[in-house]
């Protein structure tokens, strides 16, 4: 590996760790909202979709099927979605956000809102621009190679 292109990696690492620490304390202590980060992402697919079902959230979240049952559990457990039988195939389960769910998911996108906007004053349009141009290039870098997986 070339050795610039190596620190530079440690250096990225090391910073990206840092900030996504420090805004995922913030959002969490600032929320008061009984959800983990990654309760809150599946419930945001959730209702995004208003009805889905486990694949789906899976293939989102780039894991396995099993690594959403516990998860979606607590979901289940804590009123905040809904598990009910596909009309078209009883076999297939279907998930749906209930109302409950949707005022504490719209509560914590709120508060997580703020914390963002925050930070994200610091930049300016072109520095926006730019984060939001390498952010989607990664990401198109990371669907290429799943799809060559």
């Amino acid at each position: 590996m070339d050795p610039n292109l190596d620190q530079y990696i440690d250096r990225l690492q090391a910073k990206y760790s840092t900030v996504v620490k420090r805004l995922r304390n913030e959002i969490m202590q600032h929320r008061e909202l009984p959800l983990t980060g990654p309760q809150f992402h599946m419930l945001s697919l959730i209702a995004k979709e208003r009805s889905c079902n486990v694949t789906y959230l899976a293939e989102a979240l780039v894991v396995k099927p099993s690594a959403i049952t516990v998860m979606l559990d607590r979901l289940v457990q804590s009123g905040y979605v809904e598990r009910r039988h596909d009309d078209q195939d009883r076999r297939a389960v279907l998930l749906s956000i209930t109302k409950h769910g949707r005022e504490v998911h719209e509560e914590a996108r709120r508060k997580t809102r703020e914390v963002l906007a925050y930070y994200f004053t610091c930049l300016d349009e072109e520095e926006k621009e730019v984060l939001e141009r390498v952010i989607n290039k990664l990401d198109e870098a990371g669907r290429l190679k799943d799809q060559r997986a």
